[in-house]
């Protein structure tokens, strides 16, 4: 039975595979849950150059979609496609076997956006008084690389502020999973620091999810990607 979290309206990521695709069609798609019925499901079909994607019935895909407290991911058939309307969208089976993703599988982008962040201290997770300025290297929906004038350690928790560009701020509570020394900066050490998303409202993620999508769209009409 597919996990709860699924809904419709929600956003997801369609994966198509060269094993099964021309090369031309192969990788990730932006899509959304149309409609959810007891043994289908209807998606919005994945979109290329403003035409619907020419899958067929039998056709594979994989789907990866974020729910409340992880990732989650299952692979499915095309069973009809409907193209010829306002909305084109592709049709499903209800996937018996959904998996739990890891955060490293989201669709990660190179951006850089501002970004604010205190350190969070002992078990109550306190916010210390200083307040870094700063911006992100790369994004995705389930964290994030910094740029850090300090070095942090390890497990340390962040309470932050994201700026995503037409979409507002969003807060974030992160912890550290790695940091590493990078050239030295006017003001001295930069340190780039990896973060995981701990504690972010899901409909803050799908606005991060959203401009991931935007931003690869964008490097891919640059042939950046």
């Amino acid at each position: 039975m597919i996990k709860e979290e699924l809904r419709i309206n929600q956003r997801v990521e369609i994966l198509l595979q060269n094993s099964a695709y021309d090369s031309n069609y192969a990788g990730s798609y932006p899509s959304r849950v149309e409609e959810i019925l007891s043994d289908k499901i209807f998606f919005a079909a994945p979109i290329k150059k403003g035409i619907p994607i020419p899958l067929r019935k039998g056709d594979p895909i994989t789907v990866n979609y974020w729910g409340q407290t992880a990732g989650y991911s299952f692979t499915t058939k095309v069973i009809e496609t409907r193209f010829k309307r306002v909305l084109p969208v592709i049709i499903v089976e209800r996937p018996k076997k959904v998996t739990r993703i890891q955060r490293r599988n989201f669709l990660r982008i190179p951006a850089v956006l501002p970004l604010t962040f205190s350190i969070l201290e002992g078990p109550e997770r306190v916010s210390r008084p200083e307040i870094f300025h700063t911006e992100t290297v790369d994004l995705s929906g389930g964290g994030a690389m910094i740029k850090t004038p300090v070095k942090l350690s390890k497990d340390e928790y962040l309470e932050m502020e994201l700026t995503l560009p037409r979409k507002g701020t969003i807060n974030i509570v992160g912890r550290v999973v790695r940091t590493q020394e990078t050239k030295k900066g006017s003001t001295g050490l930069i340190y780039l620091t990896g973060i995981d998303f701990e504690v972010i409202d899901e409909s803050d993620r799908d606005k991060i999810i959203a401009f991931v999508f935007e931003r690869q769209r964008e490097l891919r009409r640059k042939g950046l990607m």
